[in-house]
Formats: structure tokens, C-alpha cells, sequence
């Protein structure tokens, strides 16, 4: 009998004539029950007399459609009859035999399929199917190999599951499909719920040999030993987690197994019907761990529809039992599945160890891709790949991870500090972080052409901020190209440009920047184009607002000789002055128009009297300081000596710059530059003080070339050079000329006194009255010519006398 599931019938078949031993089908409607009886009794709907042209056999299986439109029935003389129509209402049917063969019958079964259904029929020797809603029915044979009555079953999913001694075997319209391994003799098979097969073995006779322990299992009496009794076990396989799940033993045999009411329902030979419940879940999964059988336990949570966390949990038991056992590698992998779920904290402190490195570099990089990963993760991760020297797994976790999860600071200080320097430099130039790409080029790599050529392309904010923290650095090793950088930052002709990715970033390492691969120098990188300039100083047009040279100047401490030469192109570009040539006449520089003044703020013009005052300086050093590591001849160090000079006396003349004299006055004094200091006394009109410079220096003819241009201007003078000239022998003998010269400038212009001209000789005992005889006798000679003036000009008086004496005396 069957129990339709959509319908609440029950069909049953047998021998109702036991004259014609005629099989019979009947329709029981469990709904209605039949009240005319005494006792309740379904009632029938219909009858169906199973017709077969021979002599009748017994039935052995029988299936039907669940909207009863189709019902077959087996014969063990090997025959199948299958009945059509609406088997509810139709009071005619069709049957039909649709195969007869010599081997019985031993199960049959329906399968619906969208367009067609198919009846699986199984004999002790094949297997085949039959597609009833054919036009021209074709019947296929699946498997050469059959199966006992009873041991074929249709399972939930359609399929024919046929069990024999060695395997439990599943078939599709296609064949033979997937088998379950069980190795014992087997009478019956039942299909319970979606997953389960109940699977009854023969009985089996028991007897003396028994051990004792095996009889007391049973509840043998110590009196049967000697007996023989029937034992069967039933065996429930979980055909979808492929374990065992029950297996029991009934004494006596079992008469049938039948399942409804979510339960299996045991009858035994002796009379007792035995009930088995399906544990709950909670309940399976416990004995499944104690049982050790995690991946059982884990198919099972996933079947109920566990949420992750339930379902993480079960994977860290296995991950703890697995690590228990010593297989570090399973439990790696049951720990990684709690990622998300598990601390996982929990999972590195287990695998610390040196020997479990390799475990926990797998975990740590699962931690990445799903962002769980923090700052403390990353530097673990990164230093598993350098102590085990893993390049390749470290080249894909940077160079992959294209989201950056993980912390960027944290990656590039771990591959520097372990001597990775092109990871760190790769991951620095990817991620713009111009400050650690330098350090590492600069400080760890000495790639100082890169570092320059990557400056430079940063536009002029960056290279401003890193060019004050390395180019004192830079310019120890690559003095020119850094003074170039340099000249060109702080004159505002840099490219402006926005710091982009290095173009390499998807690229292999061995193509980065910093390879083999020799690269660029900066005079190969064309001068970039000023494009919609603004006028901001001095008349030039510049892109930006140069940064103060004054802020670089302390990095050219070991190389003033280019120092100077970013001083003078900065000066040149910015200012439009050439302060690199000699200056060989006195034609001073022209003066800037107010217009052309007008257009420097407060900042800049004491940011150009800064820069002149150093280039002065420098101008005034000694030549070896400027040309560290050159051992020229000594000509060419007075050559260039009077070239610096000469630029010093040309900036001394720059009218445009408002430079402190006093300042200028000091150095030049500090330096002995004697042009300087000349040029500084008459530009402040000191010309006492240009005399008195000459005559500490005895520079007789210096000296009376400056009372000759300067004493015009201040009187004061020619009493200094009277007595410079008169001071010695030697000086005397050499400027005698001069002096007669002086002497005659002072009478002819009537400069000074004659008293004064005496008083200025008579300082020293070098100069004599001989000397001066011509210039006292033509004195005398013009106040007598004044003294005659006067007397004719004047009347006789008693006070004549009074007047003239005191004249006559102050010639006397």
C-alpha cells in the first residue's frame, strides 16, 4: 500500500479472489469514513481489477502518479502493466503491458519531469526507464545490474535509489548517479523525509558462539545462550551528509517499516512497534562533536540554515580540534572561514610560533581583502613575508591590493626596515607619498639622480617643502643638477603640476623608476612652457610665488662656490641683473625708474638686499673656499680672484638695490677690499677718510689723485695731505712736486690761511723754510698789495695805526 501526499488516499493492491488470485486496486478516501459499518472503516472510491491475458502471478511493487493519472504494477513473472486515465472518476481505464521479461519485477517508480514522465522499472538483472507519455514509447536500460524485491525506493528529488550488497546506488533519466558506499546484504529500502534512507539488513541467527559481552547487548538469559534467535538491523543513512545516522537491532526480525507523522515506524516480528523520533539540531551537532565529526556537523548546520555566527563557531571547534591533532595546515583553513565572526587575535596568538609562520601568513592575508585588518595586522603580515623571504607573495600582496586595505604608513616602514626599499618606494610613489618615497631614495637607496627627477616633477609646493629637508643632501653629490633644481624653483619658472601616480604603478617592479634602468637627467626633461603668466615682481611674469632663496642658502654650507652661482641666476631671473660680469669701468648700473621700483612690495626688496649682501660676501672670500677640491696654478687664482673683485665693486655700484652701507663697509674692511671700502667712503662722502686710507697704506699717488678730485669739495683735506706729505724724508722727496702743487692750489684759490699752511708744515722737522720761501714771499707780496689798497682808500686818521698794526703783526 501507498500514501498519496497530495491527497489524503490510500491505495492499496492484493489478491481479493483467492479462487482467480486476480490483483486488485482500491482507492481508500481516509477523509470519508463509512458510517454504515460498525467499525470506522475508510471508505473505497473505486476498484481496479489488474487485467493480464495469462495466468495471473502475484504482484511484487507497484507505483502511482500523484494525481493518480497513472498507476503501474509489477508481476514477479516479470511483467509491468500500466493503467491510464483519471483513476478517481473514470470508471473505464487503460492498462497496457508495457514489459515483459523473464526476471520479476522488484521496484518501480514515477518521475515527472516538465514535459514528460518517466516510469524507472527495476528487475533482479537491469535497471531501465519508460517515458509512458510518448508517442512511441522507447524504453532505455540504465544499468545491467538490478537489485532483491524491496530494495528499490524512489527517493524525494525523483530519483531511483537501488540498493545492493555491496553500495546504495541513486539513478537519473541519464544513468547511474552518485552511490553510497555500505557493504552489507540488504531486504529492504525506505525513503524517509528529503535525505534519509532506511536500510534493512537480513536477519541473523545467533547461536553458542556468541561471546558472552555480544549476548548480554541483546539481553540474553544465561539459560538461551545455547539457542538460537533472529537479530535485524535497521540502518538510517544520511544520504546528504553521507553518514550513518542510526543503526539498531530487533530481536525477533522486523515485519515492515513505514514512515509518516515525521517519524520512522518500526513493526517487529514479536508483536511491538518501535518509534523513532529525529533528534533536533542542537542535539545532532553535540553528538557530531563528540563524535569528532566537524565537517558533518558543519554540512548539517548549513542545511538548517544557520546564521554565520552559529556556523563560524562550528568551524573553530574544528580549527581547535584540528590544531590539537597538529595539523596546522586543516586548521588554518577552518580558522580562516571564521574571519569576519572570530577575534582574531584569537587565531594569531596560536601560531606565533616560528614553525607556524607560514599558517599565519595565509590568515593574515585573508584579513586584508575583507578590511578586517588594522595597523598591527599589516606589520605582522609583512614581516612573515620577509622572514620567510616570500618576494612573490609579497610582490602580489602590494601590487594587487588595489583599495589599499591595509594601513599605507605602516607597509612602507615594515619592507624599509627589512631592506625591501623598491616595495616601500613602489608602494610610496603609487600612494603619493612624496615625503617616504625621498627618505627611502635619498637615505636608504643613494638613488640622488631619481630623488632630483622626482622632485621635480612634484610642481613647486612639494618640491619646495622637500627640497629644504634634502637638498643639502643632494647637493653633496650631485652638486649641479641640485643647484639647477634650485636656480629654477626660486626664479618661478618650475612646471606647475599636480603630483600624479608613477605611470609604473601597474607595472612589474623590475619597470619602476628606481630599477636598473638608468634614468633621466634633469637636463634631458624639457623646460616647461609658462602658460597665462601674472606679473608679480621685477617685470617678469612668474606662475607662482617663488619661495625666499634665503630659506636654501644654509645647504650650500660645503659648496659656496655654487651657492654663488644659484645667488646670481636667481638674481639675474628674478630682478633682470646680471651680477656675474665684471664690472671694469666706473659707470655705475642704471638706476630702476619709480615705475620700475614701484612694482617690488616690502618683501622683496629686502629679500633681493639679502641675497646681495651674500653674494657680496661671497664675492670676498678667498678663491681656494670657492673652488673646494680645484688645485689650479696660482695665475689662474689671481685671474679669478680680480673676477670676484670685480663682481664685488660691480654690486657695490647695483644703485638699484638699498643695501646698508655700514654693513658693506664692514666687510669689505673685514675682507682688505680696498676698492670697496674707497668706493663705500666716497659714495657716504668720507673723503677724509679715503686720504687717511691712502696714507696709512703710504699710497703717495693714491693719495694725490684724492686730494685733487676730493679736495674741492671739503678744505678740510689739504691741511691732512700738507702734513702726509711733510710726515717724512722719503714721502717728502717723492710728493715734493705735489706739494709745491698743493701749496700753489691753496694760494690760488685762496683755500687757507698762510697761518694755517705753516702750522700744518711745522708738525714735523722734515719740511724747511726753504720750502715754503715762495709760497710765504708771494703771501707777503699780495697782502702788501691789499695793505696799499686800503691805506689809498682810506682817510688819515690817528686811528690808522690802530688798524694796520694789528695786520702787520699776524704777518710778522
Amino acid at each position: 500500500m501507498k500514501q498519496l501526499k497530495q491527497k489524503n488516499v490510500l491505495v492499496t493492491i492484493g489478491d481479493e479472489d483467492l479462487i482467480t488470485n486476480t490483483p486488485v486496486i482500491k482507492f481508500w478516501d481516509l477523509d470519508a469514513m463509512d458510517k454504515q459499518k460498525t467499525t470506522s472503516t475508510p471508505t473505497c472510491l473505486r476498484s481496479i481489477k489488474v487485467q493480464h491475458g495469462g495466468k495471473p502471478y502475484p504482484v511484487s511493487t507497484f507505483a502511482i502518479l500523484e494525481n493518480m493519472s497513472q498507476v503501474a504494477v509489477g508481476l514477479t513473472n516479470g511483467v509491468v502493466i500500466l493503467i491510464r486515465g483519471d483513476l478517481s472518476k473514470d470508471r473505464t481505464t487503460k492498462q497496457k503491458v508495457i514489459y515483459e521479461r523473464e526476471e520479476p519485477i522488484t521496484g518501480l517508480g514515477f518521475r515527472e519531469q516538465t514535459k514528460s514522465t518517466l516510469l524507472f522499472m527495476v528487475t533482479t538483472n537491469s535497471i531501465m526507464s519508460y517515458n509512458t507519455t510518448a508517442k512511441v514509447p522507447i524504453l532505455t536500460t540504465l544499468d545491467e545490474q538490478g537489485c532483491g524485491l524491496g530494495c528499490a525506493v524512489m527517493s524525494d528529488s525523483q530519483e531511483m535509489v537501488v540498493g545492493r550488497d555491496e553500495a546504495v546506488y541513486l539513478y537519473d533519466p541519464t544513468g547511474r548517479g552518485p552511490c553510497f558506499a555500505y557493504d552489507t546484504p540488504k531486504t529492504s529500502l525506505t525513503w524517509f523525509k528529503s535525505n534519509y534512507l532506511v536500510i534493512v539488513s537480513p536477519p541473523v541467527t545467533t547461536s553458542s558462539h556468541l561471546s558472552s559481552a555480544t549476548r548480554a547487548s541483546f539481553n540474553f538469559s544465561s539459560t538461551s545462550s545455547g539457542s538460537t534467535t533472529e537479530i535485524t538491523k535497521v540502518t538510517i543513512f544520511d544520504t546528504a551528509n553521507k553518514f550513518v545516522a542510526y543503526v539498531g537491532t530487533f530481536m525477533g526480525g522486523v515485519r515492515g517499516i513505514f514512515c509518516e507523522w515525521n517519524a520512522v515506524w518500526i513493526v517487529g516480528m514479536d508483536g511491538k512497534i518501535y518509534h523513532l523520533d529525529e533528534k533536533d539540531t542542537p542535539t545532532k551537532l553535540e553528538i557530531l562533536f563528540k563524535l569528532n565529526l566537524y565537517v558533518l556537523a558543519i554540512n548539517l548546520a548549513h542545511m538548517q540554515k544557520y546564521d554565520n555566527a552559529s556556523i563560524s563557531e562550528i568551524f573553530k571547534k574544528y580549527g581547535d580540534h584540528l590544531y590539537a591533532k597538529g595539523d596546522y595546515d586543516g586548521a588554518m583553513e577552518q580558522y580562516i572561514r571564521t574571519i569576519g565572526q572570530l577575534e582574531p587575535s584569537y587565531v594569531i596568538r596560536k601560531f606565533l610560533d616560528a614553525q607556524r609562520i607560514y599558517n599565519l601568513t595565509n590568515y593574515l592575508q585573508e584579513l586584508h581583502p575583507q578590511g578586517l585588518a588594522n595597523a598591527d595586522h599589516t606589520t605582522l603580515l609583512l614581516n612573515c613575508y620577509t622572514k620567510l623571504k616570500d618576494v612573490s607573495r609579497l610582490d602580489q600582496f602590494i601590487k594587487t591590493d588595489a583599495d589599499l586595505n591595509f594601513d599605507l604608513e605602516t607597509a612602507i616602514h615594515v619592507c624599509r626596515q627589512a631592506g625591501y626599499y623598491e616595495h616601500a618606494v613602489y608602494l610610496a610613489e603609487k600612494f603619493q607619498e612624496h615625503d617616504m618615497y625621498l627618505t627611502i631614495v635619498i637615505e636608504d637607496m643613494h638613488h640622488y639622480e631619481d630623488a632630483l627627477h622626482y622632485i621635480e616633477k612634484l610642481g613647486p609646493y612639494e618640491a619646495d617643502k622637500n627640497l629644504q629637508k634634502y637638498s643639502k643632501t643632494l647637493l653633496g653629490h650631485l652638486p649641479e643638477l641640485t643647484t639647477q633644481l634650485l636656480i629654477d624653483l626660486c626664479s618661478g619658472v618650475l612646471a606647475l603640476r599636480s603630483p600624479t601616480p608613477s605611470v609604473h604603478s601597474t607595472t612589474a617592479l623590475a619597470h619602476l623608476p628606481y630599477s636598473s634602468v638608468s634614468s633621466p637627467t634633469l637636463s634631458d626633461i624639457p623646460k616647461p612652457t609658462l602658460k597665462h603668466p601674472s606679473p608679480l615682481s621685477g617685470g617678469n611674469s612668474l606662475m607662482y610665488v617663488p619661495p625666499s632663496p634665503s630659506v636654501f642658502m644654509p645647504a650650500f654650507v660645503d659648496r659656496p662656490d655654487c651657492l654663488v652661482q644659484f645667488l646670481e641666476h636667481v638674481f639675474e631671473r628674478r630682478w633682470g641683473k646680471d651680477t656675474r660680469g665684471p664690472v671694469l669701468d666706473n659707470a655705475s648700473v642704471r638706476s630702476p625708474s619709480k615705475e620700475e621700483s614701484g612694482m617690488l612690495s616690502l618683501k622683496e626688496q629686502e629679500e633681493r638686499k639679502s641675497i646681495w649682501h651674500t653674494l657680496l660676501e661671497l664675492y670676498l672670500m678667498e678663491n681656494k673656499i670657492l673652488q673646494p677640491g680645484h688645485s689650479s696654478a696660482e695665475v689662474e687664482e689671481q685671474k679669478r680672484g680680480k673676477e670676484f673683485k670685480a663682481k664685488a665693486l660691480g654690486l657695490l655700484r647695483e644703485e638699484s638695490v638699498d643695501y646698508d652701507t655700514n654693513q658693506a663697509l664692514v666687510l669689505c674692511q673685514l675682507k682688505q677690499f680696498d676698492e670697496g671700502i674707497v668706493y663705500l667712503y666716497e659714495k657716504t662722502s668720507m673723503y677724509p677718510d679715503i686720504l687717511q686710507f691712502w696714507m696709512e697704506r703710504q699710497e703717495t699717488d693714491r693719495v694725490i689723485e684724492g686730494v685733487r678730485k676730493y679736495g674741492p669739495k671739503d678744505p678740510s683735506l689739504y691741511p691732512m695731505v700738507l702734513t702726509y706729505f711733510s710726515s717724512t724724508p722719503m714721502i717728502l722727496s717723492k710728493s715734493t712736486p705735489e706739494l709745491l702743487s698743493v701749496l700753489n692750489h691753496i694760494d690760488a684759490q685762496d683755500l687757507l690761511p698762510p697761518i694755517q699752511v705753516v702750522q700744518a708744515l711745522a708738525r714735523s722737522n722734515v719740511a724747511t723754510i726753504g720750502l715754503i720761501k715762495s709760497y710765504i714771499g708771494k703771501r707777503i707780496q699780495q697782502e702788501n698789495r691789499e695793505l696799499k689798497q686800503v691805506r689809498s682808500l682810506l682817510i688819515p686818521t690817528s686811528t690808522c695805526s690802530f688798524i694796520l698794526i694789528p695786520m702787520y703783526r699776524m704777518m710778522s
